[in-house]
Parts: C-alpha cells; sequence; structure tokens
C-alpha cells in the first residue's frame, strides 16, 4: 500500500521549476525542484517541434533514410555515417535529428558523452519540445548519462514530459496510474492524447479499456486509430472483433455482426504489420480501407500506401560535403564527425 501511494504521488506532480536542469550527478549534490504542485487533473497536450531550416533537413532526411536502410543486418560504418549527419543538424537546431541522435544513442548506434546527452536534452526543453523532459525521464531511471539514479525524480521528468506532450511519457505514466486504487480516469485521459499523437499501444490499451467496459463503439474508434499508428494487436482485436464472436467471448466480443470480409482486411492488414514491425509501419490511410461501419467497404487492392514506399525506397537528396561544412563551420564542429571543436559554444573537453 505504501508503494502505491509513493508511486501514485509521484505520478501525480509535474516538476514546474522553468527550463533549467538542475540534477544530481555523479559528483554533485542535487539540487532539489523548487516547486513541486499537486496535479490532479490532466490536460492534453500535443508535442511541437519547431521546424528546421531546409538546409538542416537536408541531413536529416538522408541521414532517417540511411538509417531505415541499416536495421537488418547493422553496419556499424553507415552508423557512424549517421550520427555525424545527426549530430550536424541536431548542433544547428533539428530537433527531431536531435531525439533520432539520443534514441539511437540509448540502442548504442551513436556514441555520446554523458554530458552531450544532457546538453542536447536542455536543448530540446529550451525549445519547449517535450521529448527533453522524456529523455532526462529515462537518464534518471537508468542512471546514465552521468546522473545519479533517482527513481522518485524519474517519475516527476516522466510526468512533467507527459503534461508538456510527449505522446510517449503519456502512455508510460497512463500505465502506471491505471490501476483502480491509484488514477485510472488520468490514465485514460492520457492514454487517449497519446494515441491522438500516433502512439498506437496507447491506442490499443485505451480501446481494450473501452471494450471492457461496454463501450463499443468508442473503442472501436480507438483501435481504429492503433491500426493507423501501426499496432498489430489493434488490427488482431478488430479482426477477431467482426467475425462474430458471442457477448460471453470477453477477449473479442464487439457488439458487432459478422463480417468476414472486414475481418479478411484486418487479417492482412494486421498480417503486414507484423511483417514490418520493426520498422514502426504505419496505415495513416486505414479508413480508406476499412471504414467503421455502417460505412460501405470501398474497393482495395491490397496495397498498403506505408508499404508500397518502403519498397520503392527511393533516397532523399544526399546532402554535399560542401553543405556539411557549411553547417559545421557555423558551430564550430569537426565537418569529419560532428563533434563540436575547440571554440564552439557547445565545446567540452569531457565530450
Amino acid at each position: 500500500m505504501r508503494l502505491t501511494f509513493l508511486l501514485s504521488s509521484m505520478l501525480l506532480v509535474a516538476c514546474s521549476s522553468g527550463n533549467a536542469i538542475t540534477l544530481r550527478t555523479k559528483d554533485t549534490p542535487l539540487n532539489q525542484l523548487s516547486e513541486v504542485n499537486a496535479k490532479l487533473a490532466f490536460t492534453c497536450v500535443h508535442e511541437k517541434i519547431p521546424a528546421p531550416s531546409a538546409e538542416t533537413d537536408v541531413l536529416f532526411q538522408y541521414a532517417r533514410w540511411l538509417q531505415k536502410n541499416n536495421q537488418i543486418p547493422q553496419d556499424e560504418a553507415v552508423d557512424v555515417e549517421i550520427g555525424r549527419l545527426y549530430r550536424i543538424a541536431a548542433e544547428n537546431n533539428h530537433y527531431k535529428a536531435n531525439v533520432n541522435l539520443q534514441n539511437g544513442a540509448m540502442r548504442g548506434q551513436f556514441k555520446l558523452a554523458g554530458g552531450e546527452r544532457l546538453r542536447l536534452s536542455q536543448q530540446l526543453i529550451d525549445a519547449d519540445v517535450a521529448s527533453g523532459y522524456y529523455m532526462i525521464a529515462i537518464y534518471l531511471q537508468k542512471g546514465a548519462a552521468g546522473l545519479q539514479q533517482d527513481e522518485n525524480m524519474s517519475l516527476r521528468y516522466f510526468r512533467k514530459a507527459a503534461d508538456e506532450g510527449s505522446a510517449q511519457a503519456q502512455a508510460f505514466v497512463a500505465e502506471k496510474l491505471f490501476p483502480i486504487d491509484i488514477a485510472p480516469d488520468i490514465a485514460r485521459q492520457m492514454r487517449r492524447c497519446a494515441a491522438e499523437q500516433g502512439n498506437g499501444k496507447a491506442a490499443r490499451a485505451l480501446g481494450v479499456d473501452l471494450k471492457n467496459d461496454g463501450h463499443y463503439q468508442a473503442a472501436l474508434e480507438m483501435l481504429q486509430l492503433g491500426v493507423s499508428a501501426g499496432d498489430e494487436s489493434s488490427a488482431s482485436f478488430l479482426d477477431n472483433g467482426f467475425r462474430g464472436p458471442k457477448r460471453d467471448n470477453g477477449l473479442y466480443y464487439l457488439d458487432q455482426q459478422e463480417d468476414l470480409q472486414r475481418a479478411e482486411r484486418y487479417r492482412q492488414i494486421g498480417k503486414a504489420l507484423g511483417n514490418w514491425s520493426y520498422a514502426n509501419p504505419s496505415v495513416p490511410e486505414i479508413n480508406e480501407i476499412v471504414p467503421l461501419p455502417p460505412a460501405k467497404l470501398p474497393a482495395w487492392d491490397g496495397k498498403l500506401k506505408w508499404v508500397e514506399e518502403r519498397e520503392a525506397n527511393v533516397p532523399p537528396p544526399k546532402p554535399s560535403e560542401a553543405l556539411i561544412e557549411q553547417l559545421a563551420k557555423a558551430m564550430v564542429l569537426d565537418p569529419k564527425t560532428g563533434k563540436p571543436l575547440p571554440g564552439s559554444p557547445v565545446y567540452s573537453k569531457e565530450d
């Protein structure tokens, strides 16, 4: 009971100390957040990422294309080039490149020193990008990036990230708050907010919850949103739900008449999502393929736009070395690695 209370207390509050990060590293004491206000309500906010410059986006788009083509198998030499391009773009305020760089570093793809991770997270926070708080939450949770492990402070940063619009944080916090003795209503609000931003797992979790409570139409709509976001399990629930299960089938009953043609389309879509699960597929055109009843099914050629584009694999323009050097020079970076050089405003000997 005490553990449940502590957990709920951490997740029902948000840290509100402005945008500066002052946390306990392995060598310095923690400066506690000065203001911690009880947040017994949640207001849905979607993450907003400032638009990048056209020049930095050339680097980002090409790096992302390289990354998509370097998954199975993975070539370390290609990862080095991806990291270089992401670094230079990120240091020139391309915030999606910043996020991808940090995510890749967490997976071991790119090498980032602890100080660099904190600085890049602060860069996101200063730009009002919620993912910055989410990154700090993960580093606190794992005791990474030079921060001392602190589960309680980590939970506060997860909540702050959720309040600021991070879909991943909203889904994470919702999972912790969902038990009936904590805050299930807030969890539902967070899941809906995350689902609206394309978090398929959050959409599925809320869809199943709505189904279990007998809100079948709302459940259908949320599971449909899950399929749109690429969640294979959401497609499976809809596939089975349109195969006419009886009311006593607590897992799949959705109060729908048997419609095997709809079910088969969901089965095919689910299979494709499963086959491509490692590449984060999505089906944004789901309502054009399988609109929910009472809409009639349109003709469908069995193709998914995401799969078609993935298999076509058209590369974006490759950035010239002149452009790379220009952007590197602007931030005093080594154009060969993307790392800051002495004289750069972000240079640190420790990095």
